[in-house]
């Protein structure tokens, strides 16, 4: 009795019986990773987590050599075809694949972004999937996630930290449409924090560092460690800032830098008076 067989792909050097599936490798990733894969990899899925919210961005790069890639979340799709230098399209009609499916081009259309938008917190896990079929492939891959969503808090009611380096912590003030004097009042406790308002796209209060005297060297270490030119503790923990509102606008940021661990700092950005 004959058995059937089927070919894996146009690279493989051996046949599997009907029924055997070739695994997928699956890599594990995290936003913001980058990959550098070598030549000749073949298929491969990337799979990654978040809880974000808004487009997600696969930067893709490489060779000539044509590859297809596909984002996938929750059910929905988003594919390039296959990419790459047009040279290469009778190699992939030879291998099985579509011509529908094949997107090259003279020069490369390799250097590309994938992009998918993600509408929901959960699920929270997202797939890249990569088919190589032909030999001497190569490409590189940039993992970009949706920014955190900026927590939105009213004016005068305040917002505090408490743990480690936070750098920054982002705020956005709900100040309405009043115009007037903002107060800024802020409390670092003691380990250093500088706090910064932002309104209409202008930075209108910089602290500068402010906490107790005696952690300035351990500042300054923090801020060397983050890549950061060191700066002077210029007050003591406690103090308040005012900015004067001339517009509608009716939010503002709130950035607090801190640079060090255990740190904790509240303040209030206090109605347009």
């Amino acid at each position: 009795m004959s058995t059937n067989i089927k070919k894996i792909n146009v690279r493989s050097p051996y046949y599997l019986t009907s029924g055997d599936v070739a695994p997928t490798p699956v890599t594990s990733v995290d936003c913001g990773d980058t990959w550098l894969t070598g030549i000749d990899v073949g298929n491969r899925n990337f799979t990654f987590d978040t809880t974000e919210v808004g487009d997600i961005d696969i930067v893709i790069g490489g060779n000539d050599v044509p590859i297809n890639f596909t984002l996938e979340w929750d059910g929905n799709t988003a594919t390039t075809g296959y990419i790459g230098l047009d040279t290469y399209d009778q190699q992939l009609l030879d291998a099985g694949v579509s011509a529908g499916d094949i997107n090259t081009g003279d020069p490369s259309t390799k250097d590309t972004t994938l992009t998918i938008n993600k509408t929901n917190a959960t699920p929270t896990l997202v797939t890249l999937n990569v088919l190589a079929p032909l030999v001497n492939d190569s490409y590189s891959l940039e993992f970009n996630c949706p920014a955190p969503a900026v927590p939105s808090t009213p004016c005068g009611a305040g917002a505090s930290y408490s743990g480690g380096v936070a750098y920054p912590s982002v705020q956005n003030i709900s100040l309405g449409s009043d115009l007037g004097a903002v107060q800024l009042d802020y409390n670092a406790i003691g380990v250093p924090d500088r706090f910064v308002v932002e309104f209409d796209g202008v930075v209108v209060i910089d602290t500068g560092y402010v906490g107790l005297i005696q952690y300035q060297n351990d500042l300054n270490n923090a801020l060397i460690a983050l890549g950061e030119p060191t700066a002077p503790i210029v007050s003591g923990p406690v103090g308040s800032a005012t900015f004067n509102k001339t517009t509608a606008t009716t939010t503002a940021t709130v950035k607090v830098y801190a640079p060090m661990t255990g740190t904790g700092w509240n303040f209030t950005l206090q109605c347009p008076q």
